[in-house]
């Protein structure tokens, strides 16, 4: 008991379990609807979109925020679509699934614009590119398993939960892929083979990954184990094989849950080839398991296209590809230019990213292992100077330290493609305040339909 003190209160808005009927106001960028209660206090309710008036039940509260779900949809808006996979919104996985496709597009658009203003930046933004077919375009998919119910199933966790909703139709993946799904979680609860459990840390396999050649067809499947080996492992491989016609590669990825990554480095053949082929803008990329590719390839294509039409690549630029994977965007860009150099952390992709530079006979281009903020500080004082630098960079964005590193060098174009419009924004404000600006608009590209996740390519030009 503290004597002569008050100890402060906090009184929230809501209550947990309490009705309330409310008109949403917008959707944040994860795709779940918001509704304010007070200027400051939001709920975020998934499958709400904005204008539409509800009934909702308050579901968790803390200081800040709540969550609620819909009881009762009183007025439905005129983009709303029923798409009848309401498992989609359970799991999070295709959050925009009942927005009519184009008010998917202009959201897109709204939501860039609205973080560069919120940063206190005046900014064009063009219509979002869209997808011509806007389902079935994955062509990767990293999919849990688990026991439930005495059957082993694949799927995606409820949002805050541990219990699996089990799909068989993913609505964003190559059919193709769903299909090999399916087939390998049969073979496996064949065999009985025990699957990880949030709850109780225990079991073997983790994830079913596949991937698909989107031109070639070429199917690999990773068994992403918690164990070095598997029971009946070889009878698995056999049927798994035998079963899958399109399969090239079938590897085990032995990846702990103490590491906390989805993929380890640490692979295993254990059928076919190490990787699989396929072709982006006519060249043909080598892509094994841990590969950083985009997944989906037809909307990748433009997306290239258009980051080099707005580079306004001339033939006599050095080109610097940061962040590089396995080497799309420079190879992509090689014929066009003097020179690239691109430089990549993790190693197996810039070695993918020298095999596909001889594959493909680039003779102007090279890849480089490091950390790219580091090696950019290097280039810097070994007065390198490039015309053009293309960053694409993880969620997370640029390092402040990349940033610094590249305006020194004093590229004339800063092409910066973006797959988190947050931390693109943010970023924005250092590159403009170090003497760039953005040139032209912003340009969104909807690489993930269905999602709340957008591309964009910005142009930023020295002043």
């Amino acid at each position: 008991m503290y004597e002569g003190r008050t100890i402060a209160r906090t009184i929230l808005p809501v209550k947990l379990g309490q009705e309330i009927t409310a008109v949403v106001d917008d959707i944040r960028i994860d795709g779940m609807g918001i509704v304010h209660v007070t200027e400051h206090y939001p709920l975020y309710i998934a499958d709400a979109i904005p204008n539409e008036k509800i009934r909702l039940c308050v579901t968790q509260v803390d200081k800040f925020s709540g969550y609620a779900k819909v009881i009762e949809r009183i007025v439905s808006s005129d983009a709303r679509q029923n798409n009848h996979r309401q498992y989609l919104i359970e799991a999070g996985t295709a959050p925009l699934v009942n927005l009519k496709y184009e008010a998917q597009l202009v959201l897109k658009q709204k939501q860039i614009q609205k973080l560069f203003a919120k940063q206190g930046l005046t900014v064009t933004v063009a219509p979002t590119v869209g997808m011509r077919k806007p389902t079935y375009y994955r062509n990767k998919t990293i999919v849990p398993v688990k026991w439930q119910n005495e059957k082993l199933t694949s799927g995606f966790y409820r949002r805050g939960s541990h219990e699996l909703v089990p799909m068989t139709d993913y609505f964003v993946n190559d059919q193709a892929i769903d299909q090999a799904i399916v087939i390998v979680r049969d073979i496996l609860e064949k065999y009985q083979i025990s699957a990880f459990d949030p709850d109780t840390q225990q079991g073997a396999i983790r994830y079913i990954m596949v991937r698909r050649g989107y031109y070639s067809h070429e199917l690999m499947v990773v068994l992403v184990s918690d164990v070095p080996t598997l029971p009946n492992e070889s009878e698995i491989v056999n049927e798994i094989h035998t079963q899958l016609p399109e399969l090239k590669s079938l590897r085990l990825n032995y990846s702990p849950k103490r590491e906390y990554v989805l993929l380890s480095p640490n692979n295993r053949t254990l059928w076919g080839e190490d990787a699989i082929h396929d072709t982006l803008l006519g060249y043909d990329f080598i892509i094994g398991p841990n590969s950083f590719y985009q997944v989906n390839p037809q909307m990748t294509e433009i997306l290239y296209d258009l980051a080099a039409q707005k580079a306004e690549l001339q033939a006599n630029d050095i080109v610097i590809d940061a962040y590089s994977g396995i080497g799309t965007i420079g190879i992509s860009v090689a014929n066009r230019v003097k020179k690239v150099i691109g430089v990549e952390v993790v190693p197996g992709a810039v070695a993918d990213a020298q095999l596909n530079l001889v594959n493909n006979q680039i003779t102007n281009a090279t890849y480089i292992l490091a950390d790219a903020p580091e090696q950019f500080k290097r280039w810097q004082q070994e007065r390198l100077k490039p015309d053009v630098v293309f960053v694409d960079p993880p969620r997370r964005g640029l390092t402040a330290e990349l940033i610094e590193a590249t305006v020194d060098m004093g590229p004339n174009r800063f092409v910066y493609i973006s797959c988190n419009p947050v931390t693109l924004a943010r970023d924005a404000v250092e590159i403009i305040r170090r003497g760039y600006h953005i040139d032209g608009s912003i340009l969104p590209v909807d690489q993930f339909p269905q999602t709340s996740h957008v591309e964009s390519i910005t142009v930023f030009r020295k002043d």
